[in-house]
């Protein structure tokens, strides 16, 4: 069909008219590409044409550090090649943006293990399902769709991790990450359905972890690697108040000249804290002797919320987020979407500023905990301990309140991935860094929407509409990110 639509008799491969007439059928395929046509074909053609030219320029650079092309933009028409644009957007995007970070995690290794694996490898069909699903979330279409072109490829990932665990082969890197991506397409597919991310491969995570964990960690991909598939593990502990087995920390005495990092040690003290809520609840719902073992576990709260603070006193400068007050420090566009009091704090980057709220919510939890066991002390004496843990409680919400405009700025509804028109808080005169209208459009929803859903839990003492106030917010990042059209 050559622009008018109503000659096309749906035919395939081609409709007759465009047989007839000798010229390439631009019938849209499916539902996907019915969301992507552009109402203006002159600008359509545009972008097309550049995007040919891109391909030609690129085609014959180096094979291990340009297999694709990387692309940070949302094409405004979909290229007939869907699969490789889809690697092109996400590796330009996320995975660029993770690179430029020291501080990413997993996703900054991800790039250079991916160009070298094999393409039997479980990694190429689970990035190809991220890769699709992102790209689908960002044109406004539904990854949760019967119609969406990531499934097949998530499936197959799947298919291809349990081949690898059932060969009993050693595990290497490359099949370890792929878990991390199959997951991160469950959490983007959760996050796009407004329902909570359950992880269905802890099982098989843990069971690649402990292979791989047999052979030591000689470098710094690997241990990221490593500490991915650790964090989420105890993530998921974390927050449906599981234990965590011993092996899941065996990684960290294999790591071979390795330096220790900040991350590394809040995840050994995350990984006690997960083991602790765990002890409480089963205790407080099973133990003829609550008085002794409540005190026990007091005793283990008290040190761990001690390790906690520790760790924060010890972070780099750099890392401790500005608060700000000042009128001209934080636009009235922002004050207008979600600013909880009067201030709120600037980070180094969004993903330190994941850090310091995932430390806040170690905190929270190790004081809630407490909580728990002193409801069952009648003692008086101890309604001094249940007053500070409750004020320390809510003073980390405030915390993690308070870094909401950072995450966000002022959006309140969609907004294309590269839209630089968004306003953030910042310090002083310094204006926002070019890389953070990226990142936090990227990761700010997905980051501070897991933690604004930790302060939810059930027993939480919130100030006085504090509640309502995160429940706003989150609502607002389902409109910005337009998940509860996907519903």
């Amino acid at each position: 069909m050559d622009g008018k639509a109503n000659q096309c008799d749906e035919a395939t491969p081609k409709c007759s008219y465009c047989e007839k007439k000798q010229v390439p059928c631009h019938r849209p395929k499916s539902q996907f590409d019915l969301a992507w046509r552009d109402q203006n074909a002159v600008a359509s053609n545009a972008v097309q044409r550049r995007l040919n030219a891109n391909d030609r320029s690129r085609r014959h650079q180096d094979a291990n550090q340009d297999l694709v092309k990387r692309e940070d933009q949302v094409p405004r028409v979909i290229p007939q090649d869907f699969e490789n644009y889809a690697l092109n957007f996400f590796f330009g995007s996320y995975g660029r943006l993770a690179e430029s970070s020291d501080r990413c995690g997993y996703l900054g290794c991800l790039y250079p293990i991916w160009t070298k694996t094999p393409p039997t490898s479980p990694l190429r069909p689970a990035v190809n399902a991220v890769a699709l699903a992102l790209l689908e979330a960002w044109s406004w279409s539904n990854p949760n769709s019967s119609q969406s072109l990531a499934r097949p490829h998530y499936v197959q990932g799947i298919v291809a991790v349990r081949r690898r665990l059932q060969s009993g082969e050693d595990i290497d890197d490359d099949d370890l990450l792929a878990t991390l991506i199959l997951d991160m397409y469950d959490g983007i597919i959760s996050f796009c359905g407004g329902r909570p991310h359950d992880g269905p491969h802890i099982a098989g995570s843990r069971a690649l972890l402990e292979n791989r964990q047999r052979r030591p960690c000689t470098t710094e991909k690997s241990q990221r690697v490593l500490n991915g598939a650790r964090n989420m593990i105890i993530s998921r502990a974390l927050g449906q108040k599981d234990s965590v087995p011993e092996n899941v920390l065996i990684g960290i005495t294999n790591v071979q000249d390795l330096q220790r990092t900040s991350e590394s040690d809040l995840e050994e003290i995350q990984f006690e804290v997960a083991n602790l809520q765990a002890s409480a609840a089963r205790i407080m719902a099973t133990s003829e002797d609550k008085d002794t073992s409540t005190m026990d576990i007091l005793t283990q709260c008290n040190e761990l919320d001690r390790r906690l603070m520790t760790w924060s006193s010890s972070i780099p400068l750099e890392w401790v987020p500005t608060c700000i007050w000042d009128q001209g420090s934080i636009p009235q566009s922002v004050r207008n979407a979600g600013l909880y009091q009067r201030h709120c704090t600037v980070h180094k980057n969004i993903f330190i500023a994941n850090m310091v709220n995932a430390h806040s919510c170690s905190r929270i939890r190790v004081h809630l905990t407490m909580l728990s066991c002193l409801g069952h002390l009648q003692n008086p004496i101890f309604e001094l301990n249940r007053t500070t843990a409750r004020k320390t409680i809510q003073d980390l919400v405030d915390t993690i309140c308070a870094s909401v405009p950072y995450h966000l700025g002022d959006r309140v509804g969609p907004q294309r991935l590269d839209d630089k028109t968004t306003q953030y808080p910042r310090v002083g005169a310094s204006p926002t860094a070019d890389e953070h209208y990226s990142t936090a459009a990227c990761f700010g929803g997905m980051f501070l929407g897991k933690r604004l859903a930790e302060l939810l839990q059930p027993g939480l003492p919130l100030r006085n509409g504090q509640r309502e106030w995160i429940l706003g917010q989150m609502g607002r990042i389902k409109r910005i990110y337009l998940a509860t059209a996907q519903n």
